[in-house]
């Protein structure tokens, strides 16, 4: 009988062709039929499956060996990296004998139109079944994180894993994130992950518009940014650099040098490009062989990047085009077109001078960005600022919010379906309802009645508002701390620009985002902010009093915040307005004249 140590070593070699694959994976199938409890033998056959590129045999066998050995962390995350991954692939394999019921033998025999309907209806129940197991990927994941969440290492690999999967749903990997914070907030580990992730998200569109969505900007050479997040990776990663934490990460250092890019401070990108080509050097010093060409290429292009970042803004812009010439010239006459004159591939050849046609456009943007505006633009960028001057001066308010509260039959307008939405989600959560209210500034404001409603959780630590006026919906989840400070996760991310000072710790997501999602990483950001600050307590909320109170405190920190800064560089961004630096010099002169006239 051969021992398992000697399947390893026959394993090992069938893997690099120095034994029969066939033959011994005929032996571990042999083995596993004559000891099924034995999970030895399933990870042998595992290894041999991955070596052969069968995901789906894999996946079936580490589903198997979880069976077997259910507490065994690395084979669950390993299955439900598999699962993500091969998702299509496996529900393809659950479908399979309903797939081949629409191929007959003769193969050249083409499908009915009840046939092409009826596959079509398959292909539907395949797609379904793929984004079922991939869901279900995602919720165990955040399941064993919740498990294991103390256990430092254990989650540092559970993040990797997700990190490797290549899953970006935003908010679930963020309450990830901070869940793990809340128990290990001196873990630089868990720093460095947060700083990762808001440096995706400072970029991250939900929807691509023409225009950019309040809040976001644009830049003609880095693209389209959310300003706040910006702010709040920058602000990570120079927290890190203060702390000495990040000389082998390259990574986040030129990814800060594009943030900084984005809002044209080129002396500082330059200098952390030459420190992510420090981190490089670091790791050329000690690497193999085979990664030195590589790593050496990535500092002489971090160095290069640096010497026209120093150059300043206007060199920046020439090497940007001049790169995309190169790239149009060798696009002009390579084979991918056929032949030189292009006449080989027509299409081709017209998305070539249609991208040729909108690079002249960029670049003609980015001249006149580096001008001044003229006097007509100057009278427009004036206009402007007088506008949003009057946004800025309404948020001065010193009339106190009133919250009225009702019953649902005291509405007198029809409420619209959008509450029959809410009701359907909250009742997978454990919130708690409150009671219907409105507000009263709202309905004077509109005219019209402002129906909301208020849920809290169970430990009444914070609470969620929906409400609905003409204006549309608004989701907002609320708590309030012993040191006056308030904590505010909204769906406002593309529809504000505005922000509350450091005594509101607000964070927007998108309005698509489900209230599952921003119940479980407003409750992870609490508990994240008080393992971070001891001294601190979060205040109960318990009735539409307490939750009027808060209201109250916020509109408070919103008029002393905007008395004090008037309005800051962050917003201003969010404007995204042409000609950036004349038109905040403007807006600051007028939002400063303005708040001086109430002092």
């Amino acid at each position: 009988m051969i021992t398992i140590d000697q399947l390893r070593i026959q394993v090992e070699q069938a893997c690099n062709d120095e034994a029969d694959f066939d033959e011994l994976m005929q032996a571990l199938d042999d083995c596993i039929l004559a000891h099924p409890q034995e999970p030895e033998y399933l990870r042998l056959r595992i290894q041999m499956f991955e070596a052969a590129y069968d995901r789906i045999s894999a996946w079936k066998d580490r589903c198997a060996l979880h069976v077997l050995l259910p507490d065994d962390v690395d084979n669950h995350l390993a299955l439900l990296m598999l699962q993500r991954r091969s998702a299509l692939w496996i529900a393809n394999d659950v479908f399979e004998e309903k797939l081949e019921t629409f191929y007959p033998e003769d193969e050249e025999q083409e499908l009915d139109a009840d046939q092409e309907a009826a596959l079509a209806l398959v292909q539907a129940e395949i797609e379904a079944h793929a984004e079922t197991l991939e869901n279900s990927a995602l919720t165990a994941l955040m399941q064993l994180m919740a498990s294991h969440v103390s256990n430092a290492d254990l989650a540092h690999q559970i993040l990797a894993t997700w990190e490797a999967a290549h899953i970006w749903n935003p908010w679930q990997k963020m309450t990830m994130i901070l869940q793990v914070q809340a128990k290990h907030p001196q873990d630089l580990r868990f720093k460095k992950a947060y700083a990762s992730f808001l440096l995706a998200l400072s970029n991250d569109v939900h929807e691509q518009t023409d225009k950019a969505p309040s809040g976001y900007f644009d830049h003609v050479i880095e693209g389209r940014f959310h300003a706040v997040t910006v702010y709040q990776a920058i602000a990570a990663i120079d927290a890190l650099l203060a702390e000495g934490a990040l000389d082998e990460e390259a990574d986040l250092l030129s990814g800060h040098a594009d943030l900084l890019k984005a809002l044209d401070d080129y002396p500082a990108a330059a200098k952390s490009l030459r420190l992510a080509a420090q981190a490089c050097q670091i790791a050329l010093d000690r690497a193999a062989e085979d990664e030195r060409e590589d790593l050496q290429t990535n500092i002489d292009t971090l160095l290069s990047q640096a010497r026209i970042c120093e150059a300043g803004k206007a060199a920046v812009q020439a090497a940007h085009f001049s790169d995309i010439d190169t790239s149009i010239a060798q696009m002009s006459g390579s084979s991918v077109l056929g032949h030189s004159d292009m006449t080989a591939s027509p299409e081709l050849a017209e998305n070539l001078r249609t991208f040729k046609s909108t690079v002249v456009d960029w670049q003609a943007a980015s001249t006149h960005d580096l001008q001044e505006p003229d006097a007509a633009q100057q009278q427009e960028l004036q206009a402007s600022a007088n506008r949003v001057a009057n946004s800025v001066m309404s948020l001065v308010r010193w009339d106190q919010i009133q919250l009225q509260l009702m019953q649902e039959n005291d509405f007198q307008e029809n409420i619209t379906p959008w509450f029959e939405t809410v009701a359907a989600e909250m009742q997978q959560t454990d919130m708690q309802f409150l009671s219907w209210f409105q507000n009263l500034g709202n309905v004077a404001m509109l005219g019209c009645e402002a129906p909301g409603q208020c849920w809290l959780s169970p430990a009444r630590d914070f609470a969620l508002t929906v409400e609905a006026t003409s204006r549309g919906t608004l989701k907002r989840c609320l708590s309030r701390f012993s040191d006056g400070s308030l904590m505010l996760t909204t769906d406002s991310r593309s529809s504000n620009y505005f922000i509350s000072g450091s005594q509101v710790h607000i964070f927007p997501v998108y309005k698509a985002t489900s209230l599952t999602e921003m119940l479980n990483l407003h409750k992870a950001r609490v508990d994240a902010h008080l393992a971070n600050s001891p001294d601190i307590a979060v205040i109960s909320l318990d009735n539409i009093a307490s939750m009027q109170e808060l209201e109250n405190i916020l509109r408070i920190h919103g008029r002393e915040f905007r008395l004090s800064q008037g309005i800051t560089d962050v917003e201003i961004r969010g404007l995204n307005v042409r000609f950036h630096q004349y038109f905040a010099t403007q807006l600051k002169q007028v939002v400063a004249q303005r708040i001086a006239a109430l002092k």
